[in-house]
């Protein structure tokens, strides 16, 4: 009978751990998603821009190919490689010719620019920006092979080129972002994202889910993966942000899943 106990209380707890993650309406099939600063935005393929409020999207932008947002606040990249930031409900244009863009560091913002390479724009330019002034981004040394993505956070940026190898950038900071050096980290990746708190979530080609382990200040780039068994799918893109996994799942689904 005790034994009987035991098992139905792990079941329990199972179900309990599949019952974390809950879906929310998706707006139109979004491709990307991505949290920060408190706040959730998402991506189409048509590339309109929504804004999660409550459990309704808010329309924000349209023609764009990539969105970001973070403490530094909510930054667009348009298919033709402009850079915009959202300032109230207006779109200011910022620069030309980039790829990717992340709104997550600590007061700087990192991007691809269209020859992939990577670059941030520290926080005496970032603090400083007026509308329609120009600004100037410094360059980070380039990682092996070619740069697809790039994210962000309080103790460093996460890299990962087009063969799926992973790089963290020790030394970042506010008015030095450029860093100091790229760590290789051993592992293959599709994306890697981090959140505000430093917690950082990777997704493998097939759509598993891994968490990032040992993270310390005296090692910002952690120990080693671990899979996350508890979200019972596979995920085609994914974003964290104060203690919210939010995936896009395979069959277009999205999920909140509480960590």
């Amino acid at each position: 009978m005790a034994m009987r106990r035991i098992l139905f209380v792990l079941a329990d707890l199972l179900v309990l751990n599949a019952q974390l993650c809950t879906e929310i309406p998706n707006p139109g099939l979004l491709k990307q998603i991505d949290a920060g600063n408190g706040l959730v935005v998402g991506l189409e393929p048509t590339g309109n821009v929504f804004m999660l409020n409550g459990e309704d999207w808010l329309y924000l932008a349209g023609g764009m190919k990539h969105v970001s947002v973070g403490i530094s606040g909510i930054w667009m990249v348009d298919y033709d490689k402009n850079i915009y930031r959202l300032i109230g409900s207006n779109l200011e244009k910022v620069s030309e010719s980039f790829e990717h863009i992340d709104a997550g560091g600590n007061l700087f913002v990192a991007g691809i620019k269209s020859d992939t390479h990577p670059v941030c724009l520290p926080s005496s330019e970032f603090l400083a920006m007026k509308p329609s002034s120009s600004v100037t981004w410094t360059d980070i040394q380039l990682i092996s092979g070619t740069m697809k993505s790039l994210s962000c956070g309080l103790q460093g940026c996460w890299g990962v080129n087009t063969a799926g190898s992973v790089y963290f950038r020790a030394g970042m900071e506010p008015h030095r972002c450029q860093g100091t050096r790229w760590d290789y980290i051993p592992s293959t990746f599709s994306m890697i994202d981090v959140g505000s708190d430093g917690n950082v979530y990777g997704m493998k080609k097939g759509g598993d889910v891994y968490h990032r382990d040992g993270i310390t200040d005296s090692k910002a780039s952690g120990t080693r993966w671990i899979k996350v068994n508890s979200i019972n799918a596979r995920a085609k893109h994914l974003t964290y942000d104060a203690n919210i996994l939010w995936l896009i799942t395979q069959d277009d689904k999205i999920l909140r899943c509480q960590m």
